[in-house]
C-alpha cells in the first residue's frame, strides 16, 4: 500500500529561513556562472568567466561572449541598472504557449502590487520592461541598484492565466500555478504536490522521456516521520534535516542513504534589542556559552568526529580560509566579570540582575518537535542556568510559525540552520541594518546583527571587482560579527538524501538531488519508477500551507527547497548548494548592466 496523504501534518525546512539566492553583483568569488556585467550605454560584448562542472581553476576558461543588443528605444533616463535574460527556445507554459516578456511585467506588477507580496522593495525599483531585439530577450530597468538582484524573477507568473496582474492575492485559492518544462502540476495544497510529465510537441500526445507517469510530494513533518515511510515502502525517497531518527533509522543495508557537505550550518543569534540591548550583559551571555560541550552532547551523537565552527554564520572556502575570528570565544571568568564591574549581583535564586535589581530573562525562540533543537534546550537551559543567565524557551508548533515570529524580532535568543549559499549580495541582505526586520517591515535581515562599521564593509564589498579587496572586506564583516557579540557559530551540518533502491533509480539520478540541495525539474526527470507502480513519491520536510507563489507565507524556502519552482519558473538554481546559476528557464546566465553610480560613497565602474 503506497502513501495516502489526508492526515499528513505539514513543516517548513529552516535551512535558509527567509533567505533566498542572491547575486554577486561584480566579483567573480564564487564557481560556477557569473552574471556578465556591463555599463548602460557601453558597448555591448563583455567578458566573463565560463566554468565548465568539475573542472580545476587551471581549466577555468576566459572567454567574449556576445551580449545580445538592446532595444532601439533610448534607455530610461533614470536607469542605474538592466538586468537582462533570455529564455530558453522550450521555455514554454503547459498549454504550449512561450514565456516571455508578458509574463516578466505581470510578475513585476503583481509582487509590487499584491496586498502580503515579497521583495516590493526591489520590484518597486523596476522602471521599465520590454522585450530586446533578440528573439526571447527581456530587459528589466531599475531606478537604482538591486545589490539582491538574483532574489528577482526566481518566480513568474503566467500573465494568461490571472484575471489582474495587480492583485494575485486570490488568484491561486481554486487552481495552482499550472506547473511549467517537463511537468504540468495536476495538484498541489497543503498536504501534496502531484506533477505529470507534460506532452511533447514534437510526438504529438506521446509524453515525454520521463521513467513514471507522475510524481507525488509530501510534507512529513518530523525525520522520525521520514525515516519509517521510508522503511515501511510509503516513501520512495526523503530529504531528511539531521537528527538521531537519521542516524539511526537508516543505518539499513536495505536504503539508499547519502550525506553532502553543502556548506550548511547551525548559529546562535542574540538580538540586540530586549534583555540584550545591554552590551555588557550580551557579552558576558556571549562569553558563558561552552560550544564544545554543545558540540559533544547535542552534535556529535549525530554527526560523529566534528569540530566546533569558527569562521561565522558562513562556511564559504574563500571567506573562511584560514579564519576563526570566534575561536576562544568561552570565558566564563570574563563574562562574570564584566558584569561585576557593571554593578550586577546575584539574586536570591542565582541569576543576574543588574544594578538597580531588575531581572534580566532571556527568551529563545524554539521551533518545537524537533529532535536536534529538543537537546540543544535541554543541554543550553542547564548550562546557562549555571552561569546565572535565566532562559526561557518559547516553543511555537511549526517552523512556518517560528520563521514568522524570527521576522518580527520579538525574541532574544534563536538558534537555526541556514543553507551555504556562498555570495555578498546575500550575504549583505541577511546581516544589514537596513534590512533589519521587524514586527512593523519585514526584512532579510531576520538574525538581529546590526552594526554600523559591517554595514560600510558590506556596501563596499558590493562595489569592487578585485577578488582579493572583496575577500578580505567580507572577512573582516565576520570579525566584527565576533568583536560585537551578536552571533555564535555553532556546527558545520550535512545534508542528506535517503531512498528505496527496490522502488526508484537510478541511483546517480537520487544522489545527484542530494547534491544539489535542491529538488528540480531537470533533475527529477532522470528519476525512474522500479517497481512498476507508475508513481514516485518523495518526503519532503514541508511546504507552507499558503501556495500562492506571491505572498510571503509561501516564500521563505522557495528557492532553498526546490518546491515552488517546480509550480512556476524561475531563472535562478542551484547545481551544487553553495554556488548560484542560471536555471533551463533561460539560455544562459542573465546580464547585468550597471551606470555609473555611487553607492555608499564609492564610485562603481
Amino acid at each position: 500500500m503506497k502513501f495516502t496523504s489526508s492526515s499528513l501534518r505539514i513543516r517548513r525546512r529552516l535551512s535558509g529561513v527567509a533567505v533566498v539566492a542572491l547575486a554577486l553583483p561584480l566579483a567573480a568569488c564564487s564557481g560556477g556562472d557569473e552574471a556578465v556585467v556591463t555599463t548602460l550605454g557601453a558597448a555591448q560584448t563583455s567578458t566573463t568567466v565560463v566554468d565548465e562542472p568539475g573542472a580545476s581553476a587551471d581549466e577555468v576558461a576566459t572567454t567574449t561572449t556576445e551580449v545580445a543588443p538592446t532595444t532601439t528605444l533610448p534607455i530610461p533616463d533614470d536607469a542605474v541598472m538592466q538586468l537582462a535574460f533570455q529564455f530558453a527556445a522550450d521555455a514554454h507554459w503547459p498549454n504550449g504557449t512561450k514565456i516571455g516578456v508578458d509574463d516578466v511585467r505581470c510578475t513585476v506588477e503583481a509582487l509590487r502590487s499584491t496586498p502580503g507580496s515579497v521583495g516590493v522593495d526591489a520590484y518597486n525599483a523596476v522602471i521599465d520592461v520590454r522585450a530586446g531585439r533578440a528573439d526571447d530577450l527581456v530587459e528589466v530597468y531599475f531606478d537604482r541598484f538591486v545589490a539582491n538582484y538574483r532574489v528577482l524573477f526566481d518566480r513568474l507568473l503566467q500573465a494568461s492565466a490571472v484575471e489582474s496582474c495587480s492583485d494575485v492575492s486570490t488568484a491561486f485559492d481554486d487552481e495552482a500555478p499550472a506547473g511549467w518544462g517537463a511537468f504540468r502540476v495536476e495538484a498541489w495544497n497543503a498536504a501534496q504536490m502531484i506533477l505529470v510529465p507534460t506532452a511533447s510537441e514534437d510526438d504529438g500526445d506521446e509524453t515525454e522521456a520521463v521513467g513514471f507517469e507522475r510524481l507525488v510530494l509530501v510534507p512529513l513533518g518530523s525525520s522520525s516521520v521520514e525515516v519509517d515511510l521510508l522503511r515501511s515502502g510509503q516513501i520512495d525517497v526523503i530529504l531528511p534535516d539531521v537528527s538521531i531518527e537519521t542516524v539511526e533509522g537508516l543505518s539499513d543495508p536495505n536504503l539508499g542513504f547519502e550525506q553532502f557537505d553543502l556548506g550548511r550550518h547551525e548559529d546562535m543569534f542574540l538580538r540586540a534589542n530586549g534583555t540584550f540591548a545591554d552590551p555588557v550583559f550580551r557579552e558576558a551571555f556571549w562569553l558563558s556559552v561552552d560550544r564544545e560541550a554543545l558540540v559533544d552532547e547535542v552534535y556529535a551523537p549525530l554527526l560523529g568526529a566534528t569540530d566546533v565552527w569558527n569562521c561565522g554564520p558562513v562556511t564559504y572556502d574563500e571567506w573562511c580560509d584560514g579564519q576563526a575570528p570566534f575561536a576562544g570565544s568561552y570565558d566564563p571568568g570574563a563574562g562574570a566579570q564584566l558584569l561585576t564591574e557593571a554593578g550586577w549581583t546575584f539574586d536570591g535564586d542565582g541569576y543576574w540582575q543588574d544594578e538597580t535589581g531588575e531581572p534580566h530573562e532571556i527568551t529563545w525562540l524554539v521551533a518545537g518537535g524537533r529532535a536536534r533543537q529538543d537537546q540543544l534546550v535541554d543541554v543550553l537551559v542547564s548550562m546557562m542556568r549555571d552561569m546565572g543567565f535565566r532562559v526561557k524557551v518559547d516553543s511555537v508548533g511549526s517552523e512556518f510559525e517560528f520563521a514568522d515570529r524570527l521576522a518580527g524580532g520579538e525574541w532574544d535568543l534563536a538558534v537555526y540552520a541556514q543553507s551555504g549559499l556562498a555570495d555578498v549580495g546575500l550575504l549583505a541582505a541577511a546581516n544589514s541594518c537596513e534590512e533589519l526586520s521587524t514586527a512593523d517591515r519585514e526584512g532579510w535581515n531576520v538574525n538581529g546583527f546590526c552594526d554600523a562599521e559591517a554595514d560600510a564593509l558590506l556596501a563596499r564589498a558590493l562595489t569592487i571587482r578585485d577578488d582579493g579587496e572583496h575577500v578580505a572586506d567580507v572577512q573582516s564583516v565576520l570579525r566584527r560579527m565576533a568583536e560585537t557579540h551578536f552571533v555564535l557559530p555553532l556546527v558545520k551540518l550535512p545534508s542528506a538524501i535517503a531512498w528505496r533502491p527496490d522502488t526508484v533509480g537510478s541511483a546517480e539520478a537520487v544522489s545527484a538531488i542530494g547534491a544539489a540541495g535542491v529538488v528540480s525539474i531537470d533533475q527529477l526527470a532522470e528519476l525512474e519508477d522500479l517497481d512498476g507502480d507508475g508513481t514516485i513519491y518523495i518526503g519532503v520536510a514541508e511546504w507552507a500551507a499558503c501556495t500562492n507563489p506571491v505572498l510571503s507565507c509561501g516564500s521563505a524556502g522557495w528557492f532553498a527547497d526546490g518546491i515552488g519552482a517546480l509550480a512556476v519558473p524561475g531563472i535562478w538554481t542551484t547545481d551544487d548548494g553553495v554556488t548560484i546559476t542560471h536555471s533551463s528557464l533561460v539560455r544562459q546566465a542573465p546580464f547585468l548592466h550597471l551606470q555609473h553610480v555611487e553607492i555608499a560613497g564609492l564610485r562603481r565602474v
